[in-house]
């Protein structure tokens, strides 16, 4: 059977990105050995900055996969799915790529607030698996914990209560001091702002006042001058960069105290560049994932190779995970499989008993020659040794970034056993 080539068109305002399709290794007496791999994903709209990348993070992996599998496998269509960043247009995407595409499994959303309707409306009642890239929110590991999920929900982030409180180990080691919070009004923005503050003053720092604000709006000036009062010596930024940019420059015209911490969201090359490095010298970005990784660096590599992007920012190298652990997974099951085998399979190969796998092509080839020989594999993503526990959670370490000549440089680990400690303060 003959492998087609990728090949995408560069997506528009409110359309969606064709279907292509990709070599995987053959099902046994598999009919139409075309397998089908979703993806809903905020193409347009306020996420828009961050799906796309994310997107094209998880077609390089899945064309890697293909690559590694050569001209005699099956073949992937990945058929992405803009969600405009409306819930009710990604359950409508949703519902179409598993009744009309056959699809059993999905690259999924960058938000909670999409990532929810999914679970509860569409993909638990038809058994897809769906692996998120970028939904962090504390309420999925909630779900699960309730059994709501059904082993069918898995993230390559990880979630708020991890992340918040590495943020905050991060801000009183940077010397912080009074914090100012401005988030964004959702489920993502108040959980993250929760975790942080518990974290924070178990620390010994000191928080000032805590701003809600609503997406899209022309200015922000009001919830600047209201962070203000009291007197912070630093911000707290939780928002989308579209947003941030904004709300950044009125804090600026403000005379807002130049010390900022940010949350991973917004570790995007495109903000900083559109404010100016010059006002981030004591700005510090928080990012899940171990920076060393050998997988990190081929990512990094290919993903500039082929889009001719920068690999830095958020989501990409989650996306890329999502779309490598789905393609193997299939490959490991055999084919297109419903969303409990497929779930079964992630597990397989991201076992920590398995021989470790990396990214790129000669390590996905690898991995595929051990599954044929029946051996287990350990993939290591480019966000780390990827260990799902039991609800679909990943705890990795953190770095904390800086701008520094130029760029994102990591300038302070912060480990496991960090976070533990912290979160031991606070129970």
């Amino acid at each position: 059977m003959v492998s087609s080539k990728v090949f995408w068109p560069l997506a528009l305002a409110g359309a969606v990105f064709a279907g292509s399709t990709v070599g995987v290794a053959p099902a046994a007496h598999a009919q139409d050995c075309t397998y089908t791999i979703g993806s809903v994903l905020s193409l347009t709209g306020s996420y828009g900055a961050f799906g796309v990348p994310i997107s094209k993070a998880a077609e390089l992996a899945i064309e890697q996969v293909s690559e590694a599998v050569g001209d005699s496998g099956c073949t992937f269509k990945y058929d992405v799915r803009d969600s405009q960043t409306q819930a009710s247009v990604a359950v409508d995407a949703a519902r179409k790529l598993g009744d009309l595409a056959g699809v059993t499994a999905i690259v999924g959303p960058v938000s909670s607030g999409i990532t929810a309707p999914l679970l509860t409306s569409v993909t638990v009642n038809s058994n897809m698996l769906m692996i998120a890239t970028a939904s962090t929110s504390s309420t999925f590991t909630e779900m699960g914990r309730r059994g709501e999920t059904k082993g069918l929900f898995f993230r390559t982030l990880p979630a708020d209560s991890l992340q918040a409180v590495a943020t905050a180990k991060m801000a009183s080691d940077a010397g912080m001091g009074k914090v100012a919070i401005i988030n964004l009004n959702n489920d993502w923005g108040n959980n993250n702002v929760a975790e942080f503050v518990r974290s924070y003053e178990a620390l010994g720092g000191e928080v000032g006042n805590i701003v809600q604000y609503n997406a899209d709006q022309v200015s922000y000036r009001s919830e600047v001058n209201k962070a203000l009062e009291g007197n912070p010596d630093s911000l707290y930024l939780l928002s989308t960069p579209q947003d941030g940019t904004k709300i950044f420059r009125d804090w600026l015209r403000l005379e807002g105290p130049q010390k900022y911490v940010f949350p991973q969201g917004m570790n995007d090359s495109a903000f900083v560049d559109t404010i100016g490095h010059e006002f981030f010298a004591e700005g510090w970005f928080i990012s899940p994932g171990s920076p060393d990784t050998p997988s990190l660096a081929q990512m990094e590599s290919d993903y500039q190779a082929r889009w001719d992007l920068s690999p830095k920012g958020p989501g990409r190298t989650s996306g890329y995970d999502a779309g490598a652990l789905i393609a193997l997974a299939m490959i490991s099951a055999g084919g297109q499989a419903d969303g409990t085998t497929l779930a079964q399979h992630v597990r397989q190969i991201t076992g920590k008993e398995g021989e470790p796998v990396f990214a790129g092509v000669e390590e996905f080839k690898k991995a595929i020659k051990l599954l044929n020989e029946g051996k287990k594999i350990h993939y290591v993503g480019a966000t780390g040794p990827i260990d799902f526990d039991e609800y679909g959670d990943v705890s990795v370490p953190f770095v904390g970034m800086q701008i520094r000549d130029g760029d994102f440089q990591n300038v302070m680990e912060i480990s496991l056993q960090d976070v533990q400690d912290v979160k031991a303060l606070t129970q």
